[in-house]
């Protein structure tokens, strides 16, 4: 859960994916064959916001639906994410969260530019991961190492590699002013085998995804991450590492770590 928790939140969010760049016109053949206009402008729109993001913060509310174990679990909390000149800083903060309809305790997601930390108030127990070694950079917008899907940093190449992207026309179900794209994955793509599909679902205004939903492989699980709040307000504010410390609520917590293993050669 844990695992597929940090793919979904700080994944999608990201440069999505980190395949291999195509050479000259292949690049440009690779990702806009069969796409529509309309959908390269979003893209191209969407990548042009995320590169001037610097930090963020907003509430975020998440829904994991199990349907094969037929649970439901609500978390919702606060996200803070900070661009840094080596390694990202982020706090996830889920405040409030049930399964199947019972309250349940606070839980926390901290990374440090090398520690990864998981906070449990239910066990007052805190999990201490290192993520990367001293000098190491971490890409968290890689589908395959990211915590969070983050509603911003996709680049459009990556996305056209990777997924059949087309438009959705809008329902009474999506959020108010927003494009609705859907993501296929391509049968070459790793992400063939997780996922049915991806969905975004784009501020006309902002650029920026307000909700991202995936669905797994054969339809059975769907997680959706909501940013209600999300605006430009919410962005570019200015945080320091500072902003990004231990909550108080963990100096009575058990501290677990768990460090890597030697380098390779």
């Amino acid at each position: 859960m844990f695992v597929h928790l940090l793919v979904l939140i700080v994944g999608l969010i990201g440069v999505a994916v980190q395949a291999p760049a195509a050479k000259g016109n292949d690049a440009e053949n690779t990702t806009a064959k069969g796409v529509s206009d309309q959908v390269n402008s979003i893209l191209t729109e969407v990548e042009k916001a995320n590169a001037k993001i610097r930090d963020v913060q907003c509430r975020i509310k998440l829904v994991e639906d199990d349907q094969i174990n037929l649970t439901k679990r609500i978390k919702t909390g606060s996200i803070k994410f900070m661009l840094t000149g080596d390694n990202p800083r982020f706090m996830i903060h889920f405040e409030k969260s049930e399964v199947d309809g019972m309250l349940q305790k606070q839980e926390w997601f901290l990374f440090d530019g090398r520690w990864l930390y998981q906070g449990i108030e239910r066990l007052k127990q805190v999990t201490k991961q290192e993520y990367v070694r001293p000098g190491e950079t971490v890409n968290f917008f890689d589908l395959d190492s990211a915590p969070f899907p983050l509603p911003f940093g996709q680049k459009k190449d990556e996305i056209l590699r990777n997924f059949n992207v087309t438009y959705s026309a809008s329902s009474a179900s999506n959020p108010a002013n927003t494009d609705h794209l859907i993501c296929i994955p391509k049968s070459t793509s790793r992400f063939h085998r997780r996922y049915d599909k991806l969905e975004l679902f784009v501020l006309r205004d902002l650029r920026m995804p307000i909700r991202i939903i995936a669905t797994g492989k054969e339809g059975y699980e769907i997680t959706t991450a909501d940013f209600p709040d999300l605006s430009n307000k919410t962005i570019n504010n200015g945080f320091s590492e500072k902003d990004f410390i231990k909550p108080k609520a963990w100096r009575k917590y058990e501290e677990v770590v768990e460090r890597l293993g030697p380098a390779g050669p």
